[in-house]
């Protein structure tokens, strides 16, 4: 089972990315690299208390994380600051995209004036394409009846604190077919890669 952020990257991606997606699903599944840093975010706004990001980015010890985490959580504080959301309780789900099944779990969910949102960070330092955006928001969008029935999906570029959300304009039907063909290479990448 591949994450719905590993899949929308996929599906987005050149063939050396795409190689080292499938490598990375062959050897551990998806490990996470910024695992440590959503904790932190999740514990923060359920706590109330942002000072929990400075503790994690002390804490990171592999090469790389004590950047990447700082500017993960400025740029999430920033964010938050503007967003005045609480957190709820949000759930899970799988969906299966051809003959890949995703493991759909949102970042977080909040509740705000915009109304309930289900919500998936972006932390990579490459800003967030438009289509990996429009991938993940749709699998959200599918499983929202799982996740939080009546939500919306939002993702957001963490370290720019921007926000992505599916355009009422969008042709899902496209980016449906375009999903079904993602996963019918990565299928066929992974068969391939044994």
């Amino acid at each position: 089972m591949i994450s719905t952020t590993s899949f929308a990257e996929y599906a987005t991606s050149g063939r050396r990315r795409r190689t080292e997606i499938v490598a990375a699903q062959l050897v551990a599944g998806d490990v996470q690299f910024y695992r440590p840093i959503l904790d932190a975010i999740r514990v923060a706004v359920s706590v109330g208390d942002l000072s929990v990001l400075a503790r994690a980015v002390d804490q990171a010890e592999l090469t790389g994380q004590p950047r990447a985490f700082a500017e993960i959580a400025d740029g999430f504080v920033g964010w938050w600051s503007k967003a005045r959301a609480v957190p709820i309780r949000c759930g899970a789900s799988a969906l299966r995209v051809g003959d890949v099944d995703l493991s759909v779990v949102p970042h977080l969910a909040v509740r705000s004036s915009a109304g309930d949102q289900v919500i998936m960070f972006h932390f990579k330092e490459q800003p967030l394409e438009r289509d990996a955006a429009h991938a993940a928001l749709r699998i959200l969008q599918i499983c929202m009846d799982d996740l939080v029935p009546g939500g919306t999906a939002l993702m957001v570029d963490v370290r720019r604190g921007k926000e992505h959300r599916l355009a009422r304009n969008v042709n899902l039907a496209s980016v449906d077919a375009w999903l079904t063909a993602s996963a019918s290479a990565f299928a066929s990448h992974l068969r391939a890669a044994l």
